[in-house]
């Protein structure tokens, strides 16, 4: 058992003995000295990227915030400086990407050459004997250590200076601590609810992982072991000198966490609790074999076993043969049955939710977290700010993504210059500050610079002397969902939530374990402490989620997921990207890449090569079972080992002459587990069009400002329009319509012959270009998908459905998938969007309604019920929806007049402009936020990279 608790006395007291200090400090300076350098910044010191390898992160590097930038914004609304100097770059390049040229890239990337030229020194720093830290203009740290402890303890401090209070939040939420550092709220206490049904590591748990790794990864693994402990160190030594400098110390501890004023040290644990948080949002995959088996049994009530079987398949789409693939051109067989189906190894539970899960919520606990009117004595922070800073930080953490991100990278034969070109990065939303930060960390053997999580300390994504790397999530299966037998170890009946379970015919007992938690109302709020204690049970195979019941008998359902226990062992894999004499050409670089136990399509280039590799910790199967569906924890379904390096898709130098990936299917035969989107339709066609077209127009010349186009130009592209408009065209133009109809049509092709884009003709304007087509596309498309499937999936009903980062918009129940994954996200606003959606269900009907036979057709146990009475009944039901469409918009826009319609319904209910309503927002992790900006779904972090040179060979 482990207690979690806080006392507000002592911090409170030592801050405010410190905050009119701070209050009167100017600026927001950590440094120990200003000015130029006078040593060796080591800018461009064995850099072979000569000037061509260019980062962007919007919103800025710097994100630290001391009380008196906080009363600064509070008052006038200025931002501390270098906290938003990315924001217009990055904005930008919406409205520049038509004419861009290699020389103009500086206008919307930086330099990510090693070091920083000395003139634009603007700090430096020595935290410790042999540790040197320069601050470049944008504020990003450029750290130099004797040794790789000394690097690693730089990068501590460095990353505590930029995101302190940020790396303490994770390390909260990845313990599942949040309402214990954060306060008492109905929010924190739920998610840390969801994070202990993840990753219930107690402190000596989660420390024995680091512990581990010399045994499990020999030399490499110590080096890990001992570059944490130092990172650790380096951290510690910031939270020490802020505790004594209130000029270091975020004043986001004073608003988002009023009774825990003061940073504690870190431990080893803490670096492991924030792995196991970011490796469980973008490194994780598989695990919906619960929701699949609802939807079967569903499928099957209707329509009988067999045609209900029929109809499941159909839509799980676990092997799309038109899916869009990075690798094309080879097959990677995974994740499907290869063997006669063993039906006694399936347990389907009974429909209904789960119970006896740990304590959620405590009673009270919206009350404890509302905030009073008062000030807290003493802080120069208004009540309305320390309630708004609480408020911010669960929604930005409830938004936090899962699968994003996208890659374009070009062989070499394909270039202007002979040599490849990569325009790459992670989506992985929009923060403030940032959930990723910048680093360019130096060490003897270590050499990388890019973007790193917070609480980490290495170099996940960016480049090395000679070559660059990012990732885009892959969504493999990692995780499967065991129902385990209740059984009674005296015999009896079994308890409906009993705690012991069938194993190879023996009645074993799970392991049981208390995380006991107090949190505190915030100041100025209302109602007692909130006492939790969440009861976490184990068996063999994972953590318990709940118990229900499978034909009426009791059943516990178990995550068993194949990093667990793992969490902090991809670090290997990590520290050998950013280590030269391990990294040296593509096949080294994937040797990285398979020590990487989280999910993730990583993309390699450097002056001769390209490279792809899917990472993931994937599990072997049982032949005979249906990886779709939940399995008997009973001993006869176990897993049967991990696929080798070779069996992961990976591929170099591909004859197309290209990757693309933007999440979609790795490989042809690589299925995963609930990826219902996996159709012929993926948001990754978009970006394959628009480099095909570049390839077109410059035929073995492309350069990278090309590449960016390419990028670009798809980040604004609506795929509803580029997918579907073409076949609803065809398909409403077999029946006579409407006048008002007709008109919507029209609009619709010229949207579709210019691109289908969501974009304003100049930054200035208040309205989409094509705002009528943009507004009926966004009205249409669901009306059509409830015409086609409603008789279907309908009578299961229609809730909203969770997707990237909290976004959540209308779906049927029964089926875990949005209808669209739009822009705004459900009001989200998250920039990702079309991850996921039925356009690509939408599309096979479409196409078999117009007489075609696609490869991924619909079994007639389907169609038979499209439109609800089957095919013959569907050019009435897509009539009707388009004339519901059209009066709908009538009565949003106030006018028949089509052309001038500037709004569709939930734009129109959400009292904004359609742009404005699919803006891109930055959800604050602390006081200071940013504006919205204009859509476009491209990387949050972004790499431009061409190397010219390379190490000998």
């Amino acid at each position: 058992m482990r207690r979690l608790t806080r006392t507000a006395t002592a911090a409170t007291a030592l801050l405010l003995a410190c905050l009119g200090t701070a209050a009167t400090a100017t600026g927001s300076s950590t440094g120990s000295s200003t000015g130029s350098s006078t040593g060796d910044t080591g800018y461009r010191l064995d850099d072979y990227a000569d000037g061509q390898a260019s980062y962007v992160l919007p919103p800025g590097e710097n994100g630290l915030v001391t009380v008196a930038d906080a009363v600064q914004f509070e008052l006038t609304g200025q931002r501390p400086a270098g906290s938003d100097d990315q924001l217009a770059q990055y904005s930008d390049l919406l409205y520049g990407a038509s004419d861009l040229t290699d020389a103009s890239l500086s206008r919307y990337y930086n330099d990510e050459s090693f070091g920083v030229r000395p003139a634009d020194v603007v700090r430096t720093e020595s935290p410790a004997e042999g540790v040197h830290i320069y601050r470049d203009r944008q504020d990003v740290p450029h750290v130099y250590g004797d040794s790789d402890a000394a690097a690693a303890y730089g990068a501590g401090y460095a990353q505590a200076e930029d995101r302190l209070f940020l790396m303490d939040v994770l390390r909260h939420y990845g313990s599942g601590t949040l309402a214990s550092f954060l306060g008492a709220s109905c929010e924190f206490e739920q998610m840390d609810h969801d994070q202990l049904l993840l990753s219930p590591y107690t402190k000596a748990q989660a420390t024995a992982q680091v512990d581990a790794l010399p045994s499990r990864y020999g030399a490499q693994g110590q080096r890990a072991k001992d570059m944490i402990e130092a990172y650790v160190k380096g951290v510690n030594a910031y939270i020490d000198a802020a505790r004594l400098d209130p000029s270091k110390l975020p004043a986001d501890y004073v608003a988002g966490a009023p009774d825990a004023l003061v940073p504690q040290h870190w431990t080893p644990a803490d670096v492991v609790a924030v792995a196991s948080l970011i490796g469980g949002i973008f490194g994780r995959g598989g695990g919906s074999e619960v929701d699949n088996a609802h939807l079967l049994s569903y499928l099957q009530g209707r329509y009988g076993a067999t045609a209900g079987e029929a109809a499941y398949r159909s839509f799980n789409r676990q092997n799309d043969p038109l899916a869009p693939t990075t690798i094309t051109d080879q097959t990677f067989s995974y994740g499907t049955r290869t063997k006669p189906l063993d039906a006694s190894l399936t347990a389907i539970p009974d429909d209904g939710a789960l119970t006896g899960g740990p304590t959620d919520t405590s009673p009270g606990c919206a009350q404890a977290s509302s905030q009073g009117s008062s000030s807290l004595p003493g802080v120069p922070l208004s009540a309305g700010t320390r309630a708004q800073t609480a408020l911010n930080i669960a929604q930005a953490l409830r938004s936090m993504p899962s699968s994003m991100s996208n890659a374009l990278v070009v062989n070499g034969s394909k270039t202007a210059s002979g040599h490849p070109i990569a325009v790459f990065g992670p989506q992985v939303s929009y923060f403030a500050p940032q959930i990723l930060s910048l680093i360019d960390l130096h060490s003897p053997d270590y050499a990388a610079e890019g973007a790193s999580f917070p609480g980490t300390g290495l170099v996940e994504l960016g480049r090395g002397k000679d070559y660059a790397w990012s990732a885009t999530s892959a969504g493999s299966d990692l995780i499967d969902m065991r129902v385990e037998k209740i059984c009674n170890p005296d015999g009896g009946a079994p308890a409906a939530h009993g705690t012991s379970y069938v194993f190879d015919g023996a009645c074993t007992p799970m392991t049981k374990e208390q995380f006991d938690e107090t949190a505190l109302p915030k100041a100025g709020g209302t109602g007692a402490p909130a006492y939790l204690r969440h009861t976490i049970y184990q068996t063999r195979h994972g953590v318990v989620q709940g118990w229900t019941t499978v034909k009426g008998q009791p059943v516990a359902i178990v995550q068993q997921r194949s990093t667990y226990g793992h969490d902090i062992d991809s670090v290997v894999g990590f520290l050998g990207f950013g280590t030269p004499s391990q990294t040296h050409d593509v096949q080294s670089w994937m040797d990285s890449a398979a020590r990487i136990g989280f999910t993730f399509n990583w993309f390699y280039a450097d002056d001769r090569d390209t490279g792809y590799f899917v990472s993931g910790r994937d599990p072997v199967r049982n032949p005979a079972e249906d990886p779709t569906l939940p399995t008997w924890g009973t001993g006869r379904a176990e897993w049967r080992g991990f696929l080798t390096a070779a069996q992961h898709p990976h591929e170099t130098n591909p004859a197309q002459g290209y990757f693309v990936s933007w999440n979609n299917k790795p490989a042809p035969g690589f299925a995963g587990d609930g990826d219902y989107s996996y159709g012929q339709s993926f948001r990754s066609v978009l970006l394959v069009k628009q480099l095909q077209a570049q390839l077109t127009a410059h035929p073995g010349s492309l350069h990278r400002a090309d590449v960016v186009k390419a990028m670009e130009t798809a980040a604004s592209q609506d795929l509803d329009g580029v997918e579907l408009n073409q076949l609803v065209l065809r398909y409403a133009g077999q029946r006579p319509q409407s006048a008002g109809v007709r008109t919507m049509l029209d609009q619709l092709r010229a949207w579709d012959a210019a691109g289908s884009h969501r974009l304003k003709s100049t930054p200035s304007d208040t309205q989409y270009t094509d705002h009528a087509a943009v507004a009926i596309s966004d009205e249409l498309v669901p009306n059509l998908i409830r015409a086609v499937f409603d008789g279907i999936l309908g009578a299961g009903g229609t809730s909203d459905v969770g997707s990237n980062g909290g976004a959540a918009t209308e779906g049927y129940t029964k089926l875990p998938m949005q209808w669209v994954n739009t822009p705004n996200s459900g009001g989200a606003h998250l920039g990702s969007a079309y991850d996921g959606g039925y356009e690509g269900y939408l599309m096979t009907a479409l196409q078999q309604l117009l007489g075609a036979h696609p490869q991924d057709a619909f079994d007639s146990a389907l169609t038979s019920h499209l439109c609800t009475s089957g095919p013959g009944t569907c050019g009435a039901a897509v009539d009707r929806a388009l004339q519901t469409t059209y009066d709908a918009l009538v009565s949003a826009n106030g006018s028949t007049d089509v052309a001038s319609w500037t709004a569709s319904s939930a734009s129109k209910a959400a009292g904004q402009t359609m742009p404005a309503y699919d803006a891109i927002g930055f959800r604050a992790l602390g006081i200071v936020g940013q504006p919205d900006i204009d859509w476009q779904n491209r990387p949050t972090f972004q790499q431009v990279v061409e190397f010219p040179r390379h190490r000998t060979r």
